[in-house]
C-alpha cells in the first residue's frame, strides 16, 4: 500500500487520523538504490576537490602571514638591539664549537618568547623548543652548554645574513658572520649599513640542520627556504618585511636587484660569481 491510499482512506473516513500515523509509521521507508548512493559518494567527491584546494592556500596563506609576524617582531626586535649597542649581533660564535649568537641576544628584545623564532610553516622539529627539537644543544663562546643551543647540526627555520654575497670579501658585505675565530672580521655597526631599508636582516632558511641559522645566497645548502610557494619570507635592517621568489634571492644575474639588498654597502658586486642550477633549484626541499 502506498501513502497516496492512506491519504484517500482517511480522507473518505475509513481510519482516524491516529490510526492513519500509525500505519504511516509501520509502513517500510524506502532505502537509496545503490546508484543513488554512489551519485551521492561523487558529489561529495567532486564538492571535496574544489573545495580543498582552495583550504589548503587559505592555510598556507594563514601560516605565511603568521611567519611574516613573527619576523617583523624580530625586525623591531633588532632595531632595539642595534639602537642600543651600536652593532648588530653576529651571527656565529666557532670557538669552541658553532653556536648562534644572534637568537640568543635577540631574545630579551623580543620579549623572551621563542616562538617568534621559528617560521609556522616549518617543521615543528626546527622550533626554538627542547620538546619539540631534538637537535639542539651546543657550547657557547664561553664554553658553557647550552641545552637549548643552536649548532650545526641544529634545525632551525629562520637564518641570519651573515656574509652577504661573500664570505671572503673584505670589509666584509653582510651584517657579521662569525664573532671568533679564523674568519672573524669585527662586528658591523650601524653607520656600515648604507640602505637600512634595503638590507636584509633575516629570512627562512631551510631547516634541514645544515648551519640553519644563517642564510646565503651564493651556498645552495644555505640559501632562503621556499616554503611559501616558491617564496621566502625576509624581514629588512628597518624592520619591513617582504616574500620575494628564492629564485629572485639567489639568481647571480648581474642585473639583478637583489644583488646589493645582501651587501651592508648596498653595492651589487658584481664581480662576485656564483652558479645555480635551476633544475635542482625546483627539487630542492626547504
Amino acid at each position: 500500500m502506498k501513502t497516496a491510499d492512506i491519504e484517500k482512506i482517511r480522507e473518505a473516513g475509513l481510519i482516524t487520523d491516529e490510526q492513519r500515523r500509525k500505519i504511516l509509521r509501520s509502513m517500510p521507508r524506502r532505502a537509496f538504490t545503490l546508484i543513488e548512493l554512489l551519485v551521492v559518494i561523487a558529489i561529495i567527491a567532486i564538492l571535496a576537490a574544489l573545495l580543498l584546494p582552495v583550504l589548503s592556500s587559505a592555510k598556507a596563506k594563514a601560516r605565511q602571514t603568521a611567519c611574516m609576524n613573527n619576523l617583523r617582531q624580530l625586525g623591531t626586535a633588532m632595531r632595539i638591539y642595534v639602537d642600543e649597542a651600536g652593532v648588530y649581533p653576529g651571527c656565529y660564535s666557532w670557538t669552541p664549537e658553532v653556536y648562534a649568537v644572534w637568537p640568543v641576544r635577540l631574545l630579551d628584545y623580543a620579549g623572551k618568547s621563542r616562538a617568534v623564532f621559528q617560521c609556522p610553516a616549518a617543521p615543528s622539529d626546527a622550533a626554538w623548543d627542547l620538546q619539540a627539537n631534538p637537535t639542539l644543544g651546543a657550547r657557547n663562546a664561553d664554553g658553557i652548554s647550552d641545552p637549548l643551543g643552536i649548532g650545526s647540526h641544529s634545525r632551525f627555520s629562520i637564518g641570519f645574513n651573515d656574509w652577504g654575497l661573500d664570505l671572503q670579501h673584505n670589509p666584509q658585505l653582510g651584517l657579521g658572520g662569525d664573532i671568533n675565530g679564523g674568519s672573524f672580521k669585527g662586528l658591523v655597526s650601524e653607520g656600515m649599513v648604507v640602505g637600512p631599508s634595503e638590507m636584509i636582516v633575516l629570512g627562512d632558511s631551510r631547516s634541514d640542520a645544515s648551519l640553519d641559522a644563517n642564510i646565503d645566497p651564493t651556498e645552495m645548502d644555505q640559501w632562503p627556504s621556499s616554503r611559501h610557494r616558491g617564496r621566502a619570507d625576509i624581514v629588512f635592517a628597518d624592520a619591513h618585511v617582504e616574500s620575494p621568489k628564492r629564485r629572485d634571492l639567489t639568481d647571480p644575474a648581474a642585473d639583478n636587484p637583489w644583488r646589493r639588498r645582501w651587501n651592508n654597502d648596498n653595492e651589487s658586486h658584481d664581480e662576485i660569481v656564483w652558479a645555480v642550477d635551476w633544475e635542482q633549484e625546483t627539487k630542492l626541499g626547504d
